[in-house]
């Protein structure tokens, strides 16, 4: 039979794989929405950002009311610790998934300066890696959680080429301005997603093995 602790840690574990699945879903409905200029699916994105904002209280309210109660020790303090900072990284995914959602909306059904081609594979980029953290989280595997902060630098790469490609579209024709603008923006949140997926991989790191990696990168 599980011990107070035991069961308190399982509950807040399921709230925070929860609330993985939900940021997921809001990265591909997202880039889905601007990908094809539906504002209803951005709409949605937006609303159910709020349930994002609701598990957030929800898993420090619990973090903290363990630590405080049961004073956790070990592998099992390095776990709360390492939810409640990862707490804080999936809403703020959820922020950037609803700024694709706003820049959806302010376009209005008009389609994207250029069809897109990199923002779909940062985004599945993006998506794998949450999941990559969250199974290294589930099966204590630092490896995996390595491999997905080494995967860091592909969504910084192409965050780069977007950037270099929109700045040539703006010098060649001023009129597209606005809308290489509203890409670039997408891109950059992006790449802010994929900065929050590898804090993940590295709470997951710590968490496993007690091993502090964010200042280790080369």
């Amino acid at each position: 039979m599980p011990t107070h602790l035991e069961q308190e840690l399982e509950n807040a574990k399921i709230r925070i794989f929860q609330m993985a699945d939900l940021a997921i879903e809001a990265i591909r409905r997202s880039v889905e929405s601007y990908k094809r200029g539906d504002v209803g699916l951005a709409d949605e994105v937006i609303q159910s950002d709020n349930r994002l904002d609701e598990l957030e209280i929800l898993i420090d309210d619990e973090c903290i009311r363990i630590l405080v109660t049961r004073q956790p020790a070990a592998a099992d303090l390095r776990l709360v610790l390492a939810m409640l900072k990862t707490n804080t990284d999936l809403e703020r995914i959820g922020d950037f998934a609803s700024n694709i959602a706003r820049e959806t909306i302010r376009l209005n059904g008009k389609a994207p300066l250029k069809p897109l081609v990199d923002i779909p594979i940062m985004a599945q980029y993006c998506i794998e890696m949450i999941k990559d953290s969250f199974l290294a989280i589930s099966e204590r595997d630092a490896e995996r959680a390595r491999r997905v902060i080494e995967r860091d630098r592909e969504i910084d790469a192409l965050n780069v080429q977007v950037y270099r490609e929109l700045i040539s579209y703006m010098l060649e024709n001023p009129a597209t301005i606005s809308q290489a603008l509203g890409l670039i923006m997408v891109s950059k949140a992006l790449e802010r997603i994929g900065d929050h997926a590898t804090n993940i991989a590295e709470r997951a790191i710590y968490y496993i093995g007690g091993e502090d990696v964010r200042h280790s990168k080369q």
